[in-house]
């Protein structure tokens, strides 16, 4: 059933894909256990021939907390299908605070993995792509390129901050490292961040403005957008509103 949502979806063939993907609400529907349906997913997304497939393998909060990072054993904070994906070995960019599974290993040399945004890093190179941001059964649309646009408008719940710490890749001595992310407030438990994104209201207004397409079964669903399309329609509403992703703004 995983198969079928790609096969509905229409996903372009020979496109960068970057994909956010959420097992829990596919185990509760079908049974399958855990690492099962993380192969289909990947099954889905590879019958979809990308020229690159990454899968975000994001060590934000942990690097945030303890300012270490440890390219082949530190932990996805991005779920279970992350995870798991990140458990197979696949290539993973040397970002301590962002880093993607490079699945096909087709990143080029000579990206800026000091900085999250900003040009020559992984995140301007995926919008120079016209990448496909493909959601799996997540409960609204997620797109980390969102945050690049945020920069782009200088949103008052954003801010830019270096983070000072250690990173060891393989077996390597550990090297300092010194990260510029852009980020929000973290709560006092290092557990979230706020003001809380309003991921409804961002749904209902990307399908108001035709930017995602959507598949549906038994088992999940399947949404994409190409990053262009998404990219616009945040820039057009920020330019509106600069708290329109949010609930509320700490001043």
């Amino acid at each position: 059933m995983i198969q079928s949502l790609f096969d509905q979806a229409g996903i372009p063939e020979g496109k960068a894909i970057l994909v956010h993907a959420r097992l829990r609400g596919l185990h509760q529907r079908t049974g399958l256990p855990y690492h099962v349906l993380a192969e289909q997913i990947l099954n889905g997304l590879l019958s979809c021939r990308p020229s690159l497939l990454l899968i975000p393998a994001f060590t934000i909060y942990s690097f945030m907390a303890i300012r270490i990072f440890n390219l082949s054993y530190a932990h996805s904070e991005v779920g279970r299908f992350s995870e798991e994906m990140r458990r197979r070995g696949f290539p993973r960019t040397p970002d301590p605070m962002y880093s993607m599974l490079d699945v096909l290993g087709k990143l080029p040399p000579g990206l800026d993995y000091s900085q999250t945004f900003g040009p020559g890093t992984l995140f301007d190179f995926f919008r120079q792509l016209d990448g496909i941001i493909v959601n799996v059964d997540m409960q609204a649309f997620y797109a980390t390129p969102l945050h690049g646009v945020e920069l782009e408008h200088g949103v008052p719940y954003r801010f830019t901050m270096v983070f000072d710490g250690h990173m060891q890749e393989r077996d390597e001595p550990w090297k300092r490292v010194s990260y510029t992310a852009y980020v929000r407030k973290v709560s006092s438990y290092g557990t979230g961040s706020y003001p809380p994104y309003n991921q409804q209201r961002r749904l209902i207004y990307l399908r108001s403005q035709g930017v995602i397409a959507e598949s549906r079964n038994k088992a999940g669903t399947l949404a994409w957008a190409p990053a262009s399309s998404f990219c616009s329609a945040i820039d057009a509403a920020l330019g509106r509103d600069k708290t329109f992703l949010v609930d509320q703004v700490c001043r």
